[in-house]
């Protein structure tokens, strides 16, 4: 049977909307709520590690900015998971468009961290555009989709569209790691939003172009892709063969390797990772983009494939709510969430064991970053919204 639409002139639904706090709080899922907190804790304490003997004082304070920004999320997550998603949804068009502002402001005014201007500073704030643009993204999908259901030519068209504005905006900055993580919540949301087989044959022949291209054209042939920095050609060149340029762009992949390898299965220890401690993995990026790498090292096989476990289980509690919402609406929401957190676990990990090419996308709720971090808050917020009003 398909789902139920949510309006506000339903009967069914409005009865089933006005139930009470203690309704909602026994229907909380806190499996959810514990091991995202547990994960976001550990996280803590490994961008402890990552930054504790760096001479930047900068670094040396990053935990505890993390510590004030989960405390900040917490908050923003039980909010939003006492919402109505619905609510939220009826405005995301107004949401998404405001995000788009933003990113053309970066590439006027953004400050420039790790090669690429993705950031705006308001007082001693940082925030990143293009971490809100992906959740705002994923509520006006949820929209569009819902709206346009049986007109699936017009909600595909359109749909693309509107991913393809912040993808060239991203790309611009240049994050191409941030910019790739909208094709598989596109791809999410249209197979959620029920379109037909063929339609989705498109953009998975353009992904499967693209690997070609890569591994022929670039690792054999030596071509370039157009609108990719020299850095960034070189990033996949060296995720090919390392050797290329040992000690420049494929020293930080070598590096990450022989971190993980050292921790062995059980780890060398809390702080007694040499890799890490000693700056081999450049502290700029340890405490983020390469986080993994020092849980490999200091916490091993075991640390390791907890992190993963966890982060599998969060994602198929996205999976559980999106199949027992309400509504389509619902279930768009809480499938473009774990798709998005599907990517970026895929391929920050992915990146640091040499299976995808370095991109540069933090692990959710283990590495350093706030607009991240909360971002993935909010997300998580709503699939809980979604869970408390699922369908009997």
């Amino acid at each position: 049977m398909d789902k139920q639409f949510y309006t506000e002139e339903n009967p069914i639904n409005k009865k089933q909307k006005q139930f009470g706090f203690f309704d909602q709080f026994f229907k909380f899922d806190w499996l959810l709520f514990l091991i995202v907190l547990g994960l976001s804790l550990f996280g803590i304490a490994v961008v402890y590690s990552a930054t504790y003997s760096s001479p930047n004082a900068e670094f040396r304070n990053a935990p505890f900015s993390q510590f004030l920004w989960l405390l900040i999320g917490l908050v923003i997550f039980f909010v939003v998971s006492f919402l109505d998603y619905h609510a939220i949804v009826k405005w995301s068009w107004i949401l998404f468009l405001a995000t788009i502002p933003l990113l053309i402001l970066v590439l006027l005014v953004g400050q420039t961290v790790n090669g690429a201007k993705s950031w705006l500073r308001f007082g001693g704030i940082g925030i990143e555009p293009a971490e809100l643009c992906k959740l705002a993204f994923i509520l006006f999908g949820s929209f569009w989709l819902d709206r346009f259901k049986h007109r699936q030519i017009v909600s595909f068209l359109t749909l693309s569209v509107a991913a393809f504005i912040p993808v060239i905006l991203i790309l611009k900055q240049p994050a191409l790691g941030s910019a790739g993580v909208f094709i598989p919540i596109l791809f999410a949301q249209l197979f959620i939003g029920g379109l037909k087989k063929r339609y989705l044959l498109i953009p998975i022949l353009f992904i499967l172009f693209i690997l070609l291209y890569a591994y022929i054209g670039v690792a054999h042939l030596g071509w370039d892709i157009p609108g990719l920095k020299p850095y960034q050609m070189n990033r996949i060149r060296t995720f090919f063969d390392p050797n290329l340029d040992p000690l420049g762009s494929g020293w930080t992949i070598n590096q990450s390797l022989i971190a993980i390898g050292s921790g062995n299965f059980w780890g060398k220890g809390f702080l007694k990772g040499t890799q890490n401690m000693l700056g081999f993995l450049p502290k700029n990026i340890a405490y983020n983009d390469f986080i993994f790498s020092v849980i490999g090292e200091e916490w091993g096989f075991i640390g390791g494939s907890s992190v993963i476990l966890a982060e599998g289980i969060v994602l198929l509690l996205c999976l559980r709510a999106a199949f027992f919402a309400k509504d389509l609406t619902g279930s768009l929401v809480a499938g473009g969430v774990a798709a998005m957190l599907f990517t970026h676990i895929f391929v920050n990990i992915g990146m640091t064991m040499k299976v995808v090419p370095i991109t540069g996308i933090p692990l959710p709720f283990i590495s350093y970053g706030g607009t991240f971090l909360i971002t993935c808050l909010i997300g998580l917020g709503l699939v809980e919204s979604i869970w408390i009003r699922r369908q009997k």
